[in-house]
Order: C-alpha cells, then structure tokens, then sequence
C-alpha cells in the first residue's frame, strides 16, 4: 500500500513538473530563426562546418574612455563588417558585469554589410581603473570574439 501511495505521488509530481514548464520549442533567439542557426562546433560534417561560418571584422577591438567621473555613464559604438560569406548571425553579446549593457543587432547582416553594438558602461560606484570586456557570439571561428574597453573612474568629490 505505502508502495502504491509512494508510486502514484512520485508519478503526479513528475507529471506536474512537467506540464508546469514552458514547452513552446526554442524557435527563435534574438528574433533570428533557429533553423538559421547551427552551431558548426557540434556539426559532425567538417564539410558543413566551414559552409556554416562567415567573418567579422571590427574597426577597433579596444576602446578607452579615459578620464571619467564616477556615477557617469559612457558608451562606445564597436562597428563591424561582415567580411564573409554568408549572413553573420550575432545569437548573444554578453557583458561581464552588471555595470554595462551591451545593444546589437537582431537581424542578419548580409555580407559587405556594416553593423554596430554599442557599450553603455555606468561607472556608478566602479571608481579607479576598470578594464571590461563584452563577449559576441556568432557564427563566427571559435563562435566568439570579445571587445574591450577601459574606463578611469575618479571618485566625485563631496562638496561641503
């Protein structure tokens, strides 16, 4: 009997689980149709993989702010060219703190097309010298490049 009670309550809790997730499949991310994206590092087809990559090239990976007042928000535009092939699919620009927010384009970049993602970075309690970086993925080489940027923080001084 306590096996039966022990059966049926595991069962209706798997089952609750279950139906509680969200199982709309992932067709899109970043607006960009999945069924245009294949990761070429898992393609079994060395063939389909190099088919699958195109290039970016970006006018400047680095960029320094310099001399910044603390609570001041900076941003920087990193521009890009699809130098490649085919589309340049960016999928995800992630930053590495909280403290910048990186903005890129949704859509497919033809190739010979120009992009930007643009760098807000807030210095709000940030202050001395702080070296950042914003990670791009893409269907890309290695899937990933990363931008950089600099930024000294000086601390606002109370005024009394």
């Amino acid at each position: 009997m306590k096996k039966n009670i022990a059966l049926t309550l595991g069962t209706s809790f798997i089952l609750t689980i279950m139906s509680s997730c969200d199982n709309q499949p992932a067709s899109e991310t970043n607006n960009v149709p999945v069924d245009m994206i294949e990761n070429p590092s898992t393609s079994s087809d060395p063939a389909k993989t190099t088919e699958m990559l195109t290039e970016i090239t970006f006018d400047n990976l680095n960029h320094d702010f310099g001399d910044i007042i603390e609570k001041q928000k900076v941003e920087h535009t990193f521009t890009f060219k699809n130098t490649g092939k085919i589309d340049l699919l960016i999928n995800n620009c992630e930053a590495a703190c909280g403290c910048t927010v990186p903005r890129w384009p949704k859509q497919p970049i033809k190739p010979g097309e120009t992009g930007d993602i643009k760098v807000v970075f807030d210095s709000e309690g940030r202050s001395g010298v702080n070296n950042k970086m914003v990670t791009v993925y893409a269907n890309i080489p290695d899937n990933k490049i990363v931008l950089n940027f600099r930024a000294n923080v000086r601390a606002v001084q109370n005024q009394e």
